[in-house]
């Protein structure tokens, strides 16, 4: 397929109308044999106007793509923020789950009641502080009672669900009974 301007394509009519008279008569005597014909060739001839809208559209289209690339871009990086946020929450709703089971350990502690020991191992691991404070603070009871265990299956068998941010393990506290007006409870030096 060809392309032309209008000028091209006028001086080519010109130069064409020459030849084929010049054609006629060279063959003017050899007339007596067929003449093949010339498979038609597929032109299109296009103004000045008609090729700069051509390109105009062309630019326009490109704009366009670079235009959605750009905004399939700003939906890419807000799916993933989404994605990490959700991650975070999720993360976040774990350590809430933890915390909530940390302060009814500790609240059952306080109040002088008796907490099964993986309850206190577990309190111990996730909330060193919390355990520390629960012990301080436990009040003595007559009659204690017998508290059920806060902890899932998956909390009983697989330890911590996530390990406290202190970094290392809590101290040990000796809980032989319990202690009177809040005394403060040491830990054995290493």
């Amino acid at each position: 397929m060809e392309l032309r301007t209008t000028r091209q394509m006028r001086r080519n009519e010109q130069l064409s109308k020459v030849m084929a008279k010049r054609a006629e008569t060279a063959d003017a005597p050899a007339q007596s044999k067929p003449a093949q014909p010339q498979p038609p060739a597929d032109k299109l001839s296009v103004s000045r106007q008609a090729l700069a809208w051509l390109e105009e559209q062309n630019r326009k289209m490109w704009e366009q793509e670079e235009r959605r690339q750009r905004q399939q871009s700003r939906v890419n990086d807000s799916l993933s923020a989404l994605d990490s946020a959700k991650k975070e929450l999720d993360a976040m709703g774990k350590q809430l789950k933890v915390m909530n089971k940390c302060q009814k350990i500790a609240a059952a502690i306080m109040r002088g009641d008796r907490v099964p020991p993986e309850d206190l191992e577990y309190l111990m691991n996730n909330d060193p502080d919390g355990y520390k404070l629960a012990m301080a603070m436990r009040r003595e009871k007559k009659d204690p009672e017998d508290v059920e265990s806060v902890l899932d299956e998956e909390d009983r068998g697989g330890g911590s669900v996530e390990e406290a941010d202190s970094g290392g393990d809590a101290p040990a506290v000796e809980s032989a009974g319990p202690s009177e007006g809040g005394g403060e409870t040491s830990a054995p030096a290493e």
